[in-house]
């Protein structure tokens, strides 16, 4: 077979499928590994409210350069809304194979009003993800739990399973099973993430505010939460992160850090073996916290949070207790910053076509050369 024929199999049979796949991924908003991408409600164009409201996710460099913005569904069957000016609202987290963003929501359209008012049989709550190419599903939904209050944010497995949690209604199940509460030690929670097939989930309700795991990622039962981290009464966590070794946690909190109180902003905690103990907050300014991505990867972990009024995205080098937050960029009149994680990582297989296609090309290439 001379190189003429060769090249015309391999164009027929891998470089033209490989280019119209990768055709496909460009046209789409996509993620690249290591950025960041915060969850913003708001279009700017009217003033934020309790109506059903646009959410968009934002991709920034860690140095704050913006990127991209990938609009979520406003109307029709997969529409995905929050309430513009409920702060709980819009936590985003990676899924446990880091392969999709997660958040939840209203099924409903844009402008729906009272938003978090309305029951989940006329407007259902649910969750949505994101993966690497910019793919967004609505991936489950539920007619009952949260109804007539807030539904807050979402996790799954990666594998078709979801839970979510918010106001009244505990941990939720929300995956191919019964759909319901797997948990309801405490009813009224922020942030849910599923870390090591283990759920954790933050509430800002009652005496023992902080971190609470429910052992497993259950699809039925009553099962208890423990209390991982308390924060104290007058604490006020949302999202959290956790070390690989499970050792320190970084916690945000919407109340800010001021020299009167110890506790607020991004606040340290480290494991001693038996319990969990508070080290130390770190200032976000005036403002508190309540989106949070830690990269642990350098000798001082990386911090970056969105602030509690919604305004700013902030970074900060955990030097020790004194570090301070650097703005990184402020969100639009109009709109505001929620949740905030680092970007999805490409499935396996997607990665696998890419290597295929470079692999054709660089063949291409060198038989070219005979």
């Amino acid at each position: 077979m001379n190189y003429k024929t060769q090249a015309k199999i391999l164009m027929k049979k891998i470089l033209i499928p490989t280019f119209v796949f990768c055709s496909l991924l460009a046209a789409q908003a996509q993620f690249t590994a290591g950025n960041l991408v915060v969850l913003r409600d708001g279009t700017g164009s009217a003033a934020l409210s309790s109506a059903g409201t646009a959410i968009f996710l934002d991709q920034y460099t860690t140095a704050g350069g913006f990127v991209n913005s990938l609009g979520i569904p406003t109307t029709g069957a997969t529409a995905l809304v929050n309430s513009g000016s409920a702060a709980s609202e819009g936590g985003l987290n990676l899924s446990a194979n880091g392969q999709y963003l997660v958040f939840a929501g209203y099924n409903a359209n844009a402008g729906t009003a009272s938003i978090a008012n309305t029951t989940a049989a006329a407007a259902p709550r649910g969750v949505g993800t994101v993966d690497a190419s910019g793919n967004y599903t609505l991936a489950a939904t539920t007619s009952s739990s949260f109804s007539a209050n807030n539904v807050r944010s979402g996790t799954s497995d990666g594998s078709g399973n979801y839970w979510a949690v918010g106001a009244n209604s505990g941990a939720v199940y929300l995956g191919a099973g019964t759909p319901g509460a797997v948990s309801t030690t405490s009813a009224n929670n922020r942030i849910v993430q599923d870390i090591g097939g283990n759920l954790y989930f933050s509430t800002g309700s009652g005496s023992s505010r902080g971190i609470y795991q429910i052992s497993g990622a259950p699809i039925s039962g009553a099962n208890t939460a423990v209390s991982l981290i308390n924060n104290g009464a007058n604490a006020s966590p949302y999202d959290f992160a956790f070390n690989a070794s499970m050792t320190v946690a970084y916690i945000a909190d919407s109340d800010p850090f001021t020299n009167s109180s110890t506790i607020g902003g991004v606040e340290r905690w480290s494991f001693n073996g038996t319990s969990w103990a508070f080290n130390y907050s770190l200032s976000l300014g005036t403002n508190g916290a309540v989106g949070l991505a830690v990269d642990f990867s350098g000798a001082n972990p990386t911090i970056y949070a969105t602030s509690a009024n919604g305004n700013s995205l902030f970074g900060i080098v955990d030097t020790g207790a004194g570090a301070t937050g650097t703005l990184l960029d402020t969100a639009g009149a109009n709109e505001a910053f929620r949740g905030l994680d680092f970007s999805p990582t490409p499935e396996p297989s997607t990665l696998a076509l890419g290597g295929l296609g470079l692999a054709a090309i660089g063949f291409f290439r060198r038989n070219r050369k005979v």
